[in-house]
């Protein structure tokens, strides 16, 4: 049995699971877990889990990892969907996909249209069973206010009816799904609904008018009031509030319109939705998307202290440290689950391939040793007839047929075939043979380096600059004073809305300053990414074009470039990109439309680069990457980013891999000095805070960090 869903012009995704082959599937249980085996989800016929195990123990946060395609978004899709068979149908799952366009909170605008709900009232709203159960307890109550028995008897009539109509829903969907002897026991239940529904309509048509169906309404109107009571449903409005302005609402946008809200103001919406809701599991895509770093760090407080189940992907790495419990790895169609945060994984994971690798080293030279011994032996053994040298080379050759592998299980100790066969599977001989895991495959983002500049200068030089969008509007900047010399990395960071974009547009010309000014060397070449980039690409007039295409086109209209398709089609290619060069944008992820858009910013190679919010929508491995990249680059950077990891490593020259918290050992002192000396850039970079209109030089961004962690702790009243 499977569970198909189909989406408009897109690919049917398919889901079974191994409990739909014994019939036990989306059954009703008090646990609050999900325990699913032999999983396997397709895209059309593409295949992204094959027999995979999907479990998730109640109140965990998970961090859930892998490449862009692999299928992150799908399978969290195919659970908050309910599409995947054996999810049990009483289980609360609620899922706030990056997916634009998508939102699962679609409102039931009965008397009010969407259009005149405001920012707060949308995000009560909301929550359908508080809805539900207000609107229950206004009808019953205003009936039996009113005293009239005609009035009460059609009011219950109504709510039982409305009542049973859910009921029906509930059970045809639960009668689809169901085969075997569960599917006729569901068949019976479905046709007892019919029946129930019927019998509501009669009572509507015919209400029960005597002295009765006040008791009746007043149990009701208990049931419901308890219903509210548990749900708290009257701190509803001011618990919504809180949590719009931990994720960035102004006061004044709490009553504003929800239609007048952008693309990224409303994905916040859906995520305050979500998180007003108390599911059993909460399922969150790319959450910190369009955050800044007080919302950020205000969602982890958020987050860590829920008591239901939260699987969220990010590729926020200080995020995904800070709230996960368990990381989950997508990889090569199949889960892997591991204790701990992502970083502490990956650490332990890099210590264990190392010690791996040092053992298989050992056998090796071990092994060399004994097989010349062996042929040293046998040649010997053959000139002189030795019966007992004979003998001693036959034994030898079994110890090294039979006994050669693994010496050492994963706890330390002397490996036993019996003992720890259940760990490491079938074996030809009496130990497993060690097993290296491949590392992840590299990402590369070649980023060309700039030719010197013929003679010495500052690139970019903003002098007591001040700007105002209007001649009488408030001061966006001022008192402005920043130089950005070649080679040199520069992050500006602070809340959304401060000026950060303002003041890249005045630094790449692309407005001019009220007052001071901004002067350029006169062979400067920079490459600017906009935060917008991968909206711009996902436009009608761009999204049905081929990537190298707009590409060549683009490189022609805006820098008067002339380049072939084959030396286009190459240097996408060296992006990742490759056959996805020909087909159109609108079929690219958010990761391959920021390489396309980095592809143009530093080709041809840029004296400086430009970066404003270039991570979003990227992985953590292309992350990594882009790290790589640009501590490469000879060129100078400016960043601006609510990602703290990307400050550190990219401007400050710390190393990829947070280091350990504990006393490192020998061989973690070894690895760090390894990557200090692989990855460090030369100098540490400049970290600007921008905030009121000022910019200020900062020690580093972990004092940002701290100073944010303290206006959050305030507002939390910590």
């Amino acid at each position: 049995m499977a569970a198909s869903t189909k989406q408009m012009k897109a690919p049917t995704i398919t889901a079974t699971s191994q409990v739909s082959r014994f019939h036990v599937d989306t059954i009703s249980t008090l646990s609050q877990e999900l325990d699913l085996k032999q999983v396997n989800i397709a895209i059309g016929n593409e295949d992204l889990l094959v027999d995979a195990h999907v479990r998730f123990k109640a109140g965990i946060r998970y961090g859930l990892v892998g490449r862009n395609g692999e299928g992150k978004s799908t399978l969290l899709n195919v659970i908050g969907n309910k599409i995947l068979p054996g999810i049990p149908e009483n289980l609360r799952i609620l899922l706030v996909s990056q997916i634009e366009g998508t939102d699962p909170f679609v409102l039931d605008a009965e008397n009010t249209s969407m259009a005149d709900y405001t920012v707060t009232q949308r995000v009560v709203a909301s929550d359908k069973r508080r809805e539900l159960a207000m609107r229950e307890h206004k009808m019953i109550s205003e009936a039996l206010e009113s005293g009239d028995l005609i009035e009460i008897a059609t009011a219950v009539a109504m709510l039982q009816l409305e009542r049973a109509e859910a009921e029906l829903e509930d059970a045809k969907k639960i009668a689809l799904k169901r085969s075997g002897a569960r599917g006729k026991e569901a068949r019976k239940d479905l046709l007892q609904a019919e029946a129930n529904l019927a019998a509501a309509e009669e009572r509507v048509i015919t209400p029960e008018i005597n002295e009765t169906v006040v008791t009746k309404a007043t149990t009701m109107l208990e049931e419901i009031q308890s219903t509210l009571d548990a749900i708290d449903a009257a701190a509803t409005e001011a618990r919504a509030q809180s949590i719009l302005i931990g994720l960035g609402f102004m006061q004044d946008m709490l009553s504003a319109k929800f239609s007048t809200l952008s693309g990224g103001w409303r994905s916040r919406c859906s995520l305050a939705s979500a998180l007003l809701q108390k599911p059993d599991i909460l399922l969150l895509d790319e959450c910190t998307n369009y955050l800044d770093l007080f919302s950020v760090v205000w969602l982890t407080e958020y987050l860590t202290s829920l008591p239901c189940t939260v699987v969220l992907v990010a590729h926020d790495r200080d995020f995904l440290d800070a709230v996960c419990e368990e990381i989950i790895i997508l990889k090569e169609k199949t889960l892997r689950y591991y204790s701990g945060n992502l970083t502490e994984v990956e650490r332990e994971q890099k210590k264990k391939r190392k010690g791996l690798m040092k053992q298989q080293a050992t056998l090796d030279r071990r092994k060399e040793a004994m097989e010349k011994s062996i042929a040293d032996g046998s040649k010997r053994a053959r000139q002189t007839g030795d019966q007992t040298l004979q003998k001693q080379v036959k034994s030898r050759q079994k110890k090294l047929d039979d006994r050669w592998g693994l010496e050492k299980n994963d706890k330390g100790h002397r490996f036993k075939l019996q003992r720890d066969m259940a760990k490491y599977g079938y074996a030809l001989t009496n130990r497993a043979a060690i097993e290296i895991e491949d590392l992840e495959r590299d990402v590369t983002l070649p980023f060309p380096d700039p030719e010197p500049l013929r003679f010495p200068g500052v690139l970019i030089s903003a002098t007591d600059v001040a700007f105002r969008y209007t001649p009488r509007g408030p001061l966006i900047l001022q008192e402005v004073d920043l130089k950005v010399h070649p080679g040199a990395r520069v992050a500006l960071v602070g809340r959304n809305g401060e000026g950060k974009s303002t003041l890249v547009k005045l630094l790449t010309g692309g407005l001019k300053p009220n007052a001071g000014k901004v002067e350029h060397h006169s062979r400067l070449r920079f490459g600017f990414y906009d935060q917008h980039s991968v909206e711009t690409l996902s436009a009608p007039e761009c999204a049905k074009r081929p990537a190298v295409e707009y590409f060549i086109e683009t490189l022609k209209k805006e820098r008067n470039l002339d380049v072939d398709e084959p030396r286009a089609r190459a240097f996408l290619g060296s992006f990742g990109l490759g056959k996805k060069a020909t087909s159109p944008i609108s079929i690219l992820s958010g990761g391959q439309k920021v390489r396309l858009a980095l592809a143009l910013v530093v080709f041809p190679a840029p004296d400086c680069l430009i970066l404003d919010e270039v991570s979003t929508h990227l992985d953590l491995y292309t992350v990594a990457a882009l790290v790589r990249a640009l501590r490469g680059f000879t060129g100078a950077v400016v960043l601006v980013t609510h990602d703290r990891h990307l400050v550190r490593t990219v401007i400050e020259g710390k190393p990829l891999l947070p280091p350990s918290e504990v006393a490192p050992d020998e061989d973690d002192s070894e690895e760090s000095e390894d990557s200090e000396e692989e990855n460090a850039t030369k100098e540490p970079g400049r970290v600007y805070m921008v905030a009121k209109g000022k910019v200020k030089l900062i020690n580093s961004v972990d004092d940002y960090v701290a100073l944010v962690e303290r206006r959050v702790r305030k507002m939390l009243g910590g």
